[in-house]
């Protein structure tokens, strides 16, 4: 069976390609839940999941959010590490307020394939690095009027569309897709990542529970468990 690297197309699109689900199911494989996506209110790597803030002189509140993609444990595949993060797919959801999408960044190079604005169907170029287990994927950059409360920010698992062409991950209840990278031609190796909320001005102690799915990455077995220092 080709593999996805063997297209002659850009990294990145043909990261994108593979989770829009063009090819045959079996053309890809369904690894189990791996990771966490988790959400920041500041810039770098120290995550700030809650935040108070003002709306401006002209009413409008502003708020930068961060997805990483985190608690990614340590693996490998006949002997090849998952360093990198080839592609991901996921939606936002916001509750409690209305809210705008007026900008969106990336780490890297890429299209972006999904339907609205809410959504991520990426590849990424060059393939963000897992560092301690977290790699960031996205900054949304959002819009509200006046000051909402008990705003809630999660991910909508039925978002995810190509779950449904990759045998295993319908109805695991994961919330949201990533790949391997393609240095180790993983473009076809499919993993889940659960969700921790973040809040905006909530009004009581914050609910910070993380939601997982019900396929873990190691009871489907398709990698096996890597110790730190074999990094390859």
């Amino acid at each position: 069976m080709p593999r996805m690297n063997a297209v002659p197309m850009p990294a990145a699109v043909a990261a994108v390609l593979l989770l829009v689900g063009p090819l045959p199911a079996a053309a890809s494989w369904w690894c189990g839940e791996n990771g966490v996506i988790r959400f920041s209110f500041a810039e770098g790597d120290s995550l700030q999941p809650v935040l108070h803030a003002e709306p401006d002189e002209n009413g409008l509140l502003r708020v930068d959010l961060w997805v990483w993609l985190t608690d990614v444990e340590p693996m490998a595949r006949n002997g090849e590490a998952v360093l990198a993060v080839g592609g991901f797919e996921l939606e936002l959801v916001v509750e409690g307020a209305e809210a705008f999408v007026s900008g969106k960044e990336y780490p890297g190079e890429g299209i972006n394939v999904a339907q609205d604005q809410w959504g991520c169907i990426m590849g990424l170029n060059p393939n963000p690095r897992l560092k301690e287990g977290r790699a960031l994927l996205v900054k949304y950059e959002l819009l509200f009027q006046g000051r909402p409360a008990d705003v809630r920010f999660s991910m909508r698992p039925e978002g995810i569309i190509s779950c449904g062409t990759v045998e295993g991950c319908p109805g695991s209840g994961t919330r949201a897709l990533w790949i391997g990278p393609d240095e180790a031609d993983m473009f076809s190796e499919i993993f889940g990542a659960g969700c921790v909320p973040a809040w905006l001005n909530p009004t009581g102690e914050p609910d910070l529970t993380p939601e997982r799915g019900g396929s873990g990455w190691r009871e489907v077995g398709r990698f096996e468990p890597r110790e730190e220092r074999s990094l390859r």
